[in-house]
């Protein structure tokens, strides 16, 4: 099975850290570090596979080439998910037994499927997943905007890939706080 793209519209930004501390540690505007402290707790979930800023709705398609299980992409995971399989066209609904635990859509055949959540709440992120947000923002903050790990990371319907993100989450700190953190 292959996750080829998830979407989500976002809730409420977590209140950790703060933007008024990221911004007077870094020298620059409340603004930019709401910015950044944003575009790091994105960092920091495509990084561990979870999900620590809550989202009020989300789409993943999934891609099975043989009879399988699909898997939702980022823990926690959703309590119910509406199946689709794209058929003649269009996306038509199927049938399928979930288990909201393991996150997996069981015994599916071959084919490309659009999994639909509603809200999901990851609660309050633990202290050294705030705190590693807040190493990645300060870092980004401090250092130029032009530096090399940026150039690895895309927009648009691509993802950030742990790989990718190595390099700044080991400069900032962040991924030793994380290192508990991450879903292989």
């Amino acid at each position: 099975m292959t996750t080829t793209d998830i979407t989500m519209t976002r809730g409420s930004l977590p209140s950790t850290p703060t933007a008024v501390d990221v911004a007077l540690e870094a020298s620059t505007t409340n603004e930019r570090a709401t910015a950044m402290i944003a575009a790091s707790w994105r960092m920091v979930e495509s990084y561990t596979g979870r999900l620590y800023w809550p989202a009020t709705a989300a789409t993943a398609v999934a891609v099975l080439d043989a009879q399988g299980d699909a898997q939702w992409p980022r823990q926690p995971y959703p309590d119910s998910l509406t199946v689709e399989q794209w058929s003649g066209g269009a996306w038509a609904a199927v049938v399928a037994e979930y288990v909201p635990e393991f996150g997996a859509v069981l015994d599916l055949p071959a084919g490309r499927y659009r999994l639909t959540a509603g809200a999901v709440d990851p609660g309050t992120p633990a202290e050294n997943v705030s705190e590693a947000c807040r190493a990645l923002a300060l870092y980004q903050l401090i250092h130029s905007p032009a530096r090399r790990e940026f150039r690895s990371i895309t927009a648009g319907d691509s993802t950030m890939t742990r790989e990718a993100l190595a390099g700044l989450f080991k400069a900032s700190g962040a991924g030793l706080l994380l290192a508990g953190e991450v879903r292989w």
